[in-house]
């Protein structure tokens, strides 16, 4: 049997460099009590020596910090790649995001991470310099935010780092996946409105919405209805882009008690402004909610997304599993009902 070959040590890279082996753990987890200056010579020394952490203490370490305070364990990167800094935060059509990366700080700092916002943007059409500087910090672990745009692939090196993506509109590298289970959303959103007594919802959505999960939703509603034998069913309504006049030959055409919208806020302007009282007239469901006292829906839990997120990347740091995986995984997470005022039980 092949012997393995000896792990270098904290202590050995201590000893080299005069200082206590715990100055030597706070520098490569970057510890801000220790000087940028050390922090690089203790980097390069495990560098040319070829230091990896070793696994199983790693692990223990967190169990023994999990009985316990949490002490700081280095820096986690929520890496963007939106066409401004701020992008992912306030873009309309996509506000979810931003619950990903409150559920994502919050739990890195149970850990004992803190988690740092990096935008690929600030370095140009170079994605590999910015992963460089991160890589020069120790900063191993990188979540990944949503893409602005479906089948995103970026020409990224990641051999050296742990990440995990959320959502599925990064297609390359193939990472593990934390998301929103939506085809269940769909489907326990059909079951509740047709519980509230709605017979003929609508799916009202556009390509990119479409693209940006697989296409799960109308995969599941088409589904929903071919399980109950229904024949009359309201075909979904794919937009290029928002359209209000093909909203409203398709609502006039169809007929549907209920919409669900992929832009809600949009879709209730339209049905206002035609005179449909909502949920007189007509329900009104989103595809996905996330914190709204008008509108009822699923709520794709984005803090537990975001949680999820960060105790499989903090999972991956303790396996010391870099690179990109051969067998990418996906969690996905289940979202939960919410009363709004949009819908009624129907007579």
């Amino acid at each position: 049997m092949k012997s393995l070959p000896r792990r270098v040590t904290l202590k050995e890279l201590a000893a080299r460099l005069g200082i206590h082996h715990t100055s030597v753990s706070r520098a490569l987890r970057g510890h801000p009590r220790i000087s940028e200056a050390m922090t690089q010579r203790v980097r390069k020394l495990a560098a040319e020596l070829g230091y990896e952490p070793d696994p199983f203490l790693t692990g223990l370490a967190a169990y023994r910090q999990g009985q316990g305070d949490s002490k700081f364990a280095g820096v986690l990167a929520w890496v963007t790649n939106w066409r401004t800094r701020e992008g992912w935060r306030t873009w309309q059509p996509i506000l979810t995001t931003a619950t990903y990366f409150g559920g994502a700080e919050k739990r890195a700092a149970e850990l004992g991470y803190r988690l740092e916002e990096f935008w690929l943007g600030d370095h140009g059409t170079d994605m590999n310099r910015g992963l460089r500087i991160l890589r020069a910090r120790g900063i191993q672990g990188l979540l990944f935010a949503p893409q602005p745009d479906p089948h995103t692939r970026l020409e990224v090196d990641l051999s050296w780092f742990s990440a995990v993506s959320f959502g599925l509109t990064l297609e390359s590298p193939a990472l593990h996946v934390v998301t929103s289970h939506s085809y269940r959303t769909m489907i326990g959103t059909l079951e509740k409105l047709r519980e509230l007594g709605y017979r003929r919802p609508g799916l009202a959505t556009t390509y990119f919405h479409e693209e940006r999960i697989n296409r799960a939703w109308t995969a599941a509603f088409w589904a929903y209805q071919a399980e109950r034998g229904k024949r009359r069913v309201v075909p979904p309504l794919v937009m290029p882009d928002l359209d209000r006049k093909l909203f409203e030959a398709w609502l006039q055409k169809q007929r549907p008690d209920v919409v669900m919208a992929s832009n809600s806020m949009v879709t209730r302007g339209w049905l206002e402004a035609g005179g449909r009282r909502i949920p007189d007239d007509i329900g009104l469901v989103p595809t996905i909610i996330s914190d709204n006292s008008f509108l009822s829906g699923m709520n794709e839990n984005g803090p537990v997304i975001g949680a999820a997120a960060v105790d499989l990347l903090v999972s991956m740091l303790h396996r010391n599993e870099r690179g990109v995986p051969t067998h990418p995984q996906r969690v996905l997470i289940e979202g939960s009902w919410v009363d709004g005022k949009s819908v009624r039980r129907q007579n």
